[in-house]
């Protein structure tokens, strides 16, 4: 992630800062994630592994980067 990018970018929820979610916390999620018990806010299913993603340390929602482009919308959000 580029760092002039992760300065400025903040949680569409809560306006916090966000950072680079630490490797626990992404190997945590990848466990859940193949026991099929990993979703998104909505409800839906996370199926696909993580390889990098942002956290909110606040209210610990995790966004996940997709192909370098991270996803920061809150419903497609994590909640730890």
């Amino acid at each position: 992630m580029n760092s002039q990018l992760l300065e400025i970018l903040v949680c569409p929820e809560s306006k916090n800062k966000l950072f680079l979610a630490p490797g626990d916390v992404i190997e945590n999620l990848n466990k859940l994630i193949q026991q099929n018990k990993c979703l998104k806010i909505n409800g839906e299913p996370v199926t696909e592994k993580i390889d990098e993603a942002l956290i909110e340390p606040v209210t610990r929602v995790v966004y996940i980067i997709k192909e370098s482009i991270p996803v920061l919308i809150y419903e497609y959000g994590i909640q730890l």
